[in-house]
């Protein structure tokens, strides 16, 4: 059995983004906005830091 996190990343390329700090949106209660996250450079890995963006 493999792991989520390899079949959801790695084999089909799914970020499990579970601590993402949404304080800021919900204190100024943005109801839309854009999301962007940049895909790390590395290769075949399951695990890395990323710098997601949200533009309102």
């Amino acid at each position: 059995m493999k792991l989520v996190a390899v079949v959801f990343l790695k084999e089909h390329g799914i970020y499990i983004l579970e601590n993402i700090d949404t304080g800021v949106l919900a204190k100024e209660n943005v109801k839309e906005f854009m999301f962007v996250l940049g895909q790390a450079r590395i290769k075949g890995a399951v695990q890395m830091i990323i710098n997601p963006v949200a533009m309102w």
